[in-house]
């Protein structure tokens, strides 16, 4: 039986897997993003990628590991989309309105909502919370980097601080959102969202446009 991928925050499982574990992988991520956690049942997934139920102890195990690592990739997918956004980033004031705007534009994605729906089996199962916790700390170090040259003077310790409320709020966002679209105006909701991490870091008014 193949060893299941290594848990490496950044480095998408996907790239480890033979072409058959792929094709589970990718068949549990789009019943996770259509139907929720409780879509996740083998022989839907297996149907959907047209493999035999046993293959999924050859690859993984058990059921519970292949879940794993159909997590770990939705929300790596989801994160990496978000990396790239902020590695093109521009550096001075414009810097947090543009960081804000790419994380309301991810939050809207079906993937990004998706993993919204792990969260309460991960409180339940060590080895989901371990990993989502372990991809939280990615996403977070994530908007520390790209605040930091916009917090000149700020010490680091405050600047992550800001970063695990930035997280907080858009997860806590995005549910409502997807609870009540029409009642959560993301366009005005987003130059107050600028204002206040711009106040925290000091940046002004000039760090909101």
């Amino acid at each position: 039986m193949p060893d299941a991928p290594e848990f490496i925050p950044g480095r998408s499982p996907l790239g480890e897997l033979p072409s058959g574990a792929a094709s589970l992988v990718e068949a549990g991520k789009g019943l996770l993003i259509a139907g929720g956690f409780d879509a996740l049942r083998i022989a839907k997934i297996t149907a959907t990628a047209g493999q035999n139920r046993a293959m999924v102890n050859y690859y993984f195990g058990s059921k519970a590991a292949m879940v794993a690592v159909v997590v770990d990739s939705l929300i790596h997918e989801a994160l990496e989309e978000l990396a790239v956004k902020l590695d093109r980033l521009p550096e001075g004031d414009t810097r947090i309105g543009a960081l804000v705007d790419s994380t309301v534009d991810l939050m809207q994605t079906p993937e990004f909502l998706a993993t919204l729906d792990v969260i309460p089996p991960a409180l339940r199962d060590e080895d989901l919370r371990v990993r989502l916790a372990t991809l939280y700390t990615w996403y977070r170090d994530m908007v520390s980097t790209c605040l930091d040259p916009a917090a000149a003077g700020i010490e680091e310790g405050r600047v992550r601080l800001l970063a695990t409320l930035f997280v907080a709020l858009f997860d806590g966002l995005a549910i409502q959102w997807a609870l009540d679209s029409e009642s959560v105006d993301l366009d005005a909701l987003a130059p107050l969202i600028k204002e206040m991490v711009a106040s925290v870091l000091g940046g002004g008014e000039a760090a909101t446009r």
